[in-house]
């Protein structure tokens, strides 16, 4: 395989990303570093960058993509839901939801600081993922994250108290799609706790700039957003914290 081959290959990611489409096997395996550099030359025509998100936040999840850390992609304000708004789904293929907890940031956050002191708001969330391919996970970790690590936009639901966060296992999130699939996931199903999963990526990039959200990673698998076009909801339930629904 020539760099040449993959280079033109992925041109077709971003756009296909865009749509909801499909896109062909690579001409060749995509090593997780490659992925990254893919991911970040396709990202100007995705939209107007507002964060990232964070994926494989269990073991189990790091395990089954045959890498030793979480992954992470990113987010853009055209596809950050809230409450009552609705969203195109359109696509080859329907989009899943999965329960997850969001920071934004209200101050930078360098390699090595305490999360917590950057954070402005923590909010349940719902990412809505969808990958550009029938079998990312046979095509490896390396497709997965060129491909965005499938993150389509965030449903941000109500405000949770950042005192809580000493105690992820009291933050429980259901989602529930109007006449089909519903999942509950708690927030220490993220390594242990979601501030975890934002420490790890100041430090993976250095610095997270304020203002951005982050997704921390799901806490249960995803269900299916399979509703006809035009016609479905997503109902977010935190409980005490209040909920949201996103229409599709």
């Amino acid at each position: 395989m020539k760099p040449a081959d993959i280079e033109r290959w992925s041109e077709a990611l971003a756009p296909q990303r865009l749509i909801g489409g499909t896109v062909p096997d690579p001409p060749g395996p995509i090593s997780l570093e490659a992925g990254y550099l893919l991911a970040a030359k396709g990202a100007d025509t995705l939209g107007s960058p507002a964060g990232w998100k964070i994926g494989a936040t269990s073991a189990g999840a790091m395990e089954f993509l045959k890498v030793s850390e979480p992954i992470m992609g990113r987010l853009f304000s055209q596809r950050i839901w809230h409450d009552g708004e609705r969203a195109d789904l359109s696509g080859d293929r329907p989009a899943e939801a999965e329960p997850e907890i969001a920071f934004l940031l209200a101050h930078p956050l360098e390699a090595g600081d305490d999360p917590l002191a950057a954070i402005g708001e923590a909010r349940a969330a719902a990412e809505i993922v969808r990958p550009s391919h029938d079998e990312p996970f046979r095509l490896g970790a390396g497709f997965i994250v060129a491909d965005n690590a499938a993150g389509l936009g965030a449903l941000i639901g109500p405000p949770i108290p950042l005192g809580r966060l000493s105690e992820p296992e009291t933050i429980a999130v259901t989602i529930e799609v109007r006449g089909g699939g519903r999942c509950t996931g708690s927030a220490d199903a993220v390594l242990g706790n979601p501030l975890e999963a934002l420490r790890w990526l100041a430090a993976r990039l250095g610095r997270i700039p304020a203002g951005s959200w982050v997704l921390s990673g799901a806490m249960a698998r995803a269900i299916p957003l399979d509703s006809p076009a035009g016609e479905g909801e997503l109902t977010l339930d935190a409980g005490e914290f209040g909920k949201a629904r996103l229409a599709y």
